[in-house]
């Protein structure tokens, strides 16, 4: 490079450009989305934008805003620091448990206190999920374009449609907007959405209160406005190692495993789909849920001192998600009395002893969405021309998050949510097309005549 080339020079700057660059970096949940974050930062600062990132404390992990003042205002200059020093004591992320239950409420995310509610936020996750065991046809971290589709990891879940919006970034801080717009991109979607809670805090710290999200998810460009709350959980059994012919010195950790399985489904999955709230909306119209891996035991002729279980349910917004995860809780306490009262005089193993019980980990516990079709981000959306879905979806995303801090969110974004996740993810570019076309008529929207 010579010393008068400009490194940004290179920058991509088309939505398909950014949308394959974005592609080519690897920001599966586990290995952090630090190089997207410095991508989008990068591209922003060199169309003059103002950014603030919010980098966490593992050093894989960022959040970033970008200001689109309205007419008149500033929006002063880009920060790039670290979460935990932003946010103090309401700092409280991380890769483990989302534990939320204590106290007698549900607690809802931090909302800004005082501040007007205003501004459009453009709300999108940049991490994707494993290719692990998956065939592809080709490098799903290059992208390939095949029959009018563009193929890789994150084309539709969800990096085109932070790809089509960065891409219009100059446009939309040129314009002399009514109100302002945000472009938010978090860290974590795919496994807990913790970066999106700790993103609303951010979004206080910076005096930002927008009325409404669109959050990117792939829907066909079609506006979604429900969806079902998402809680998965975790959940140890701990018992006695003996020898199966010395059963009576032994703990059988399965047992109570298998105990708490068959509550699970009886109690809280089948009642729940016969007595609980049924909403014809969605393609499957109740809760679901199931223990979706259950580990245990070592070998047939010893007594199982561990049993480890995985499990979710999704519950539709008119049901109390909070009060079946306390019965949860409840149900496990109940086994970790059971099983420490079962424990024998004579352990075959004194120090296993000290141990036994039944424990809780919650992983994520994913708010529902239920805006409506007559919300403001719905009438905005039909007023762009974009088609309101009479269907709600049983997946979950971060617009729950956003609408239980004070926003209302729909869910809009380019491909097919069916293609999400498996081998030979894609995004039809008709799609992009049509993503552009609806931030150009919010553009439209917003500008001062």
């Amino acid at each position: 490079m010579s010393q008068t080339e400009n490194p940004e020079s290179t920058l991509p700057s088309s939505p398909r450009e950014i949308l394959e660059a974005l592609v080519r970096i690897d920001s599966t949940s586990h290995t952090g989305n630090l190089d997207t974050i410095m991508l989008l930062q990068r591209i922003f600062a060199s169309k003059g934008v103002t950014t603030h990132v919010f980098r966490e404390e593992d050093g894989l992990d960022a959040n970033l805003v970008a200001v689109f003042p309205a007419a008149g205002e500033t929006a002063g200059d880009s920060t790039d620091r670290a979460a935990k020093d932003v946010l103090g004591e309401k700092y409280a992320t991380g890769r483990g448990g989302v534990d939320r239950l204590d106290g007698d409420a549900h607690p809802a995310p931090a909302r800004v206190q005082g501040a007007e509610s205003r501004g459009i936020l453009i709300a999108g996750h940049t991490d994707c999920v494993p290719v692990t065991g998956q065939n592809w046809s080709s490098d799903p971290f290059e992208p390939t374009e095949r029959d009018g589709k563009l193929y890789g990891r994150g084309t539709a879940d969800m990096k085109g449609y932070l790809a089509t919006f960065t891409a219009l970034a100059d446009r939309f801080l040129a314009a002399e907007l009514t109100e302002p717009v945000y472009l938010a991109a978090t860290w974590d979607e795919e496994t807990s959405c913790n970066g999106a809670r700790e993103l609303v805090k951010q979004l206080e710290t910076l005096d930002i209160a927008p009325r409404i999200a669109y959050v990117g998810e792939p829907t066909m460009m079609d506006v979604i406005t429900g969806h079902k709350s998402m809680n998965a959980f975790e959940a140890d059994f701990r018992g006695i190692a003996a020898h199966s012919s010395l059963l009576p010195r032994g703990l059988n950790a399965n047992r109570y495993a298998a105990e708490f399985t068959t509550w699970f489904h009886e109690e809280i999955i089948d009642r729940g789909v016969a007595e609980g709230p049924n909403d014809p909306a969605f393609l499957v119209p109740h809760i679901t849920g199931g223990v979706n891996r259950f580990d245990g035991g070592n070998a047939i002729n010893t007594v199982g001192a561990h049993a480890h279980l995985l499990f979710e349910y999704r519950a539709l917004p008119s049901d109390d998600a909070i009060a079946i995860a306390r019965r949860i809780q409840a149900k496990i306490a109940e086994l970790d009395d059971e099983m420490k009262q079962a424990i024998p005089a004579d352990p075959a193993d004194p120090e296993q002893a000290k141990n036994v019980g039944a424990s809780l980990t919650i992983r994520s516990l994913l708010y529902p969405l239920d805006c409506g079709t007559d919300g403001d981000a719905a009438q905005l959306a039909r007023e762009l021309g974009m088609t309101i879905s009479p269907t709600k979806v049983t997946y979950g995303t971060e617009s729950g998050i956003y609408e239980a801090a004070g926003m209302s969110a729909v869910v809009i974004g380019p491909g097919d949510i069916a293609q999400a996740h498996g081998a030979n993810e894609y995004v039809d570019l008709e799609q992009i097309d049509k993503c552009e076309a609806f931030f150009l008529a919010l553009l439209e929207n917003l500008s001062a005549s």
